[in-house]
């Protein structure tokens, strides 16, 4: 009980605060963005994904003949006695030959995954001054991302009793202003009038295709052991 009531006073100071106001402010105007939405369905987007499932397959290629190299030289050491000279010689092959795919590997992959978080960032960096363009001539002052903004202008007067109104009223973001403008879809029609064109001259996408990596050198199987002694 004790708990309610010092949430209705503490609700009732925060509109009692929000009416006192000086009345000669000016009103502030706030814009939203949905930035999971812009990255998703920005053109440069796709065109990302499927550099980077060419970039991909292309790395999966390339590992298939290592692999196998790699394969073989296990083999052969399977057919020498455990523990032998001749044993021990091919497990150390295998194994630095091992090491030296998982090594090749791991870089190429981190190359790929680099190359793709820079294009995150500047999609990011594209959002922001994309937004910032479209507020100034908007007039707006201010621009949340829709995450911040989570849940939404929530409608308490369609609360269901007491503890639901609660809820409502503490998940509450901005209580101040309510009519907020949802740029969403100008900066991405924005975004993609301005890829577009790029794209179309160049002929290439936004991120273009570096050339395949010279492959590592793979050991060449040595001959096939001779039958184990007895």
């Amino acid at each position: 009980m004790r708990r309610a009531q010092w949430l209705l006073v503490a609700v009732t100071g925060a509109f009692l605060l929000a009416g006192a106001a000086a009345p000669a402010a000016a009103e502030l105007k706030a814009g939203v963005i949905d930035t999971v939405y812009v990255v998703n369905e920005y053109a440069r987007t796709k065109d990302a994904n499927e550099d980077l499932k060419n970039e991909m397959d292309a790395l999966r290629a390339a590992t298939e003949p290592r692999l196998k190299a790699v394969q073989q030289m296990q083999l052969r050491r399977d057919g020498f006695n455990r523990g032998s000279d001749e044993w021990k010689r091919a497990n150390e092959e295998f194994r630095q030959a091992q090491v030296q795919l998982q090594a090749w590997s791991a870089l190429e992959q981190a190359r790929i995954e680099e190359k793709h978080r820079d294009v995150l960032l500047d999609m990011y960096r594209q959002i922001a001054t994309v937004s910032a363009r479209l507020a100034r001539e908007k007039g707006l002052d201010i621009v949340f991302t829709k995450a911040f903004l989570a849940p939404p202008q929530i409608d308490v007067n369609e609360a269901q009793g007491l503890e639901d109104l609660k809820q409502r009223i503490m998940n509450q973001r901005v209580l101040y202003p309510t009519n907020i403008v949802d740029l969403t879809q100008d900066v991405l029609r924005t975004m993609n009038a301005e890829y577009k064109p790029k794209k179309t001259i160049s002929g290439d996408t936004a991120l273009p295709r570096p050339p395949a990596p010279a492959p590592a050198p793979v050991p060449a199987p040595a001959p096939a052991p001779a039958p184990p002694r007895g």
